[in-house]
């Protein structure tokens, strides 16, 4: 239902915005990211030419903001976790149309049963039409994170494809929202590459 995922909204009001995804099973630093898109935040009175504040707000679908191997088990018998971290979106005016660019942090947490590692997962960021809930454009990123011997941890980042949609209204806000979120089961880390020369 809609009055549900609106619960899980990350809501942010600049043209790029920053903000942590709750996440469950293990606590996770946050994770800094400014200028993920390559920008920064715009300084009041002197917006970028075609760049508006009013961009669609981001939604993580339910129950897919991580992944966990194996994914009933309990803290004690967690080999990995993958989580969602932070997001930014930009959003741009030309004409008619509105292009969209969707910014993705995440990160790989060994559990107690882990080992070091490369693993990956599909991660889809859509685009959603709100009046009626259709998906008018989605593309899946394979999204990696290395854990180096010694380690614990290791992070990804995905800057999408820009989407371009049609200008609905003044305020792409209630015409549009983005959405995020794993698409299946994480695989099994694949042996790590040593480095050459030292």
């Amino acid at each position: 239902m809609k009055t549900a995922r609106r619960g899980l909204a990350i809501a942010l009001s600049t043209s790029i915005a920053l903000t942590p995804v709750a996440l469950a099973a293990f606590e996770l630093p946050k994770l800094h990211v400014p200028g993920i898109l390559g920008g920064g935040e715009q300084k009041e009175g002197q917006p970028t030419p075609g760049a508006t504040p009013d961009c669609p707000e981001v939604f993580i679908d339910s129950g897919a903001a991580m992944l966990r191997s194996p994914p009933d088990a309990d803290g004690a018998n967690v080999r990995y976790q993958l989580s969602l971290g932070e997001t930014a979106r930009e959003c741009v005016i030309e004409g008619d149309r509105l292009m969209i660019r969707v910014g993705v942090e995440g990160s790989a947490v060994l559990g107690a049963l882990g080992q070091p590692g490369a693993y990956g997962a599909d991660l889809r960021v859509a685009i959603r039409r709100q009046k009626d809930d259709t998906l008018v454009a989605s593309k899946v990123y394979r999204v990696n994170a290395s854990i180096p011997k010694g380690g614990t941890r290791g992070e990804f980042q995905v800057i999408a494809d820009p989407f371009t949609v049609p200008v609905m209204s003044q305020r792409a806000q209630d015409d549009y929202e983005i959405l995020v979120g794993f698409t299946q089961g994480a695989e099994k880390p694949v042996a790590e590459k040593k480095r050459r020369g030292g």
